[in-house]
């Protein structure tokens, strides 16, 4: 997942503190999207009554796991990240935090994140979270140097936090939940991805990567992906009415959501502006949550 753009809060005065520079090097707001999307993972699966503190410990090993991916990240993209007006005042650019310190530290936070979800869960939800660090940091990141296709190899990291927890509930992925939970955050995160990159495709291209808006400047492609995607996302939503795991009052929520996210995708796709983009980028924001907390109340387990 790419992190959120900086135009959600005013730009920050010239006065920098230690907690600030961490939790813009751990991209705080996208890995309290992975922790909400890996605690409903972990709500949705087929067990008893919700054990807290089990819950609780998945979040730390996977918010260890995240924090490390991100960091990772932003070392590899600093000189990149130092060329863009979004990303030149991160810590790592800007020389407020070391490379070399933080590469230490999140590899090591990486591994512990591993063994503590390995001990308090399972090795399959470890191990889910494993992949999508790898995934984010070796395959990922250097292809957006490479090829327009890393923001689907991103997605499907984005993807994979629902599943991490499920999988400590339920080592058996190979089921309608986790396969549902994840096609749910794939299908999102494009179009969410496509307005980020509309709104700041003339950073991307001035720092080089291979994004799709830097690939075909019409934007035609990107707006197009992004109300097929939505689309798709809107099929999928209703599909725990009809095979018995929600209500009849989900089926209606989820349509209703999925209708107006779709319509906000349109719109971007008629119009293919700054304005209509960063509607598109709102009702992403909005949606994920509303459909998370209906799925939770209206789960048949």
């Amino acid at each position: 997942m790419e992190n959120f753009p900086t135009f959600l809060s005013p730009p920050r005065p010239h006065s920098y503190s230690l907690v600030g520079d961490i939790a813009q090097l751990i991209k705080f707001r996208l890995t309290l999207l992975v922790l909400t999307t890996t605690f409903f993972g972990f709500v949705l699966a087929p067990v008893g009554p919700l054990d807290l503190a089990k819950a609780i410990h998945v979040l730390v090993g996977t918010g260890l796991v995240a924090a490390s991916a991100a960091v990772l990240n932003e070392v590899l993209e600093r000189r990149h990240d130092s060329q863009m007006s979004r990303t030149k005042d991160r810590p790592i650019p800007a020389q407020r935090i070391d490379a070399i310190e933080a590469t230490i530290t999140s590899i090591i936070g990486a591994l512990v994140g591993f063994l503590y979800l390995w001990n308090f869960s399972n090795l399959v939800a470890a191990s889910v979270a494993l992949f999508s660090l790898i995934s984010y940091v070796a395959i990922y990141t250097p292809f957006k140097r490479i090829s327009p296709w890393n923001t689907w190899i991103g997605a499907v990291s984005g993807a994979l936090p629902p599943v991490i927890g499920y999988a400590a509930q339920d080592e058996h992925l190979v089921r309608f939940t986790p396969l549902f939970l994840f096609s749910i955050l794939f299908f999102w995160q494009m179009p969410h991805f496509y307005a980020i990159a509309w709104i700041y495709r003339n950073d991307y291209k001035k720092a080089g990567f291979k994004m799709l808006v830097v690939v075909d400047s019409t934007g035609k492609k990107l707006t197009l992906q992004s109300l097929i995607f939505s689309f798709l996302l809107l099929s999928v939503s209703t599909l725990p009415y009809f095979t018995g795991h929600a209500s009849a009052t989900y089926l209606g929520g989820s349509l209703t959501l999925g209708l107006l996210f779709f319509s906000s995708a349109l719109l971007f796709h008629l119009r293919g502006d700054l304005k209509t983009a960063r509607i598109l980028f709102f009702s992403s924001i909005a949606y994920l949550p509303l459909l998370f907390t209906l799925l939770a109340f209206c789960w048949k387990k």
